[in-house]
């Protein structure tokens, strides 16, 4: 199929996202980070009636806009409130930069509250799967609408997992490949 982003998340996490999904048959969708698994969403899940992808990364916000023509996408880049790290160190400086950000919540102030200012009805669902994701699990946990459903992709990762369990009774999916499935309900 012509215009196809990859999907970055294994068939196992994709699977397990897409069955939450079905199961919630949300019709208002908000999710930090953008890439091939939300346009795979979007063909799979007809019920969805607006999905809203915040994005940090212009270069690839502007590849993913130009691919994915779903009318029910509103795509919004938000730069990083500080500069990204442009060093000889480039990946080294990237990673530094984005352990930064997930505890420095003024690194990416304006992409975590984006949501927030675009108004509208609350989120039945909500996947975070971008950067400051410390920040985007209380933000986005704020924004559902009571028995909605956020996502956390990588929840593998421990320092996300205090950022959860504020928020109420994470329930981590296994199996799990690449980056593991985290739901979070909200009462």
């Amino acid at each position: 199929m012509p215009n196809e982003l990859r999907v970055w998340m294994d068939p196992i996490e994709h699977s397990q996202v897409l069955a939450a999904l079905h199961a919630l048959a949300p019709k208002r969708c908000l999710e930090w980070g953008i890439g091939g698994s939300t346009q795979s969403f979007l063909q799979h899940c007809a019920f969805i009636q607006e999905w809203v992808s915040v994005e940090h990364d212009e270069t690839w916000f502007k590849q993913v806009r130009d691919t994915i023509q779903d009318p029910r996408l509103s795509l919004h880049h938000v730069a990083p409130d500080q500069p990204l790290p442009a060093g000889k160190n480039g990946k080294a400086e990237m990673i530094a930069w984005n352990a930064r950000a997930e505890h420095e919540p003024e690194l990416m102030a304006s992409y975590v509250g984006k949501p927030r200012s675009l108004g509208g009805a609350p989120f039945d669902f909500v996947l975070v799967d971008g950067r400051a994701r410390r920040f985007c699990i209380e933000e986005g946990f704020g924004l559902l609408r009571s028995g909605g459903l956020l996502i956390l992709h990588d929840a593998q990762r421990t320092d996300y997992h205090d950022a959860l369990q504020a928020q109420g009774a994470p329930v981590f999916l296994t199996p799990w490949k690449q980056g593991q499935v985290c739901l979070l309900r909200k009462p």
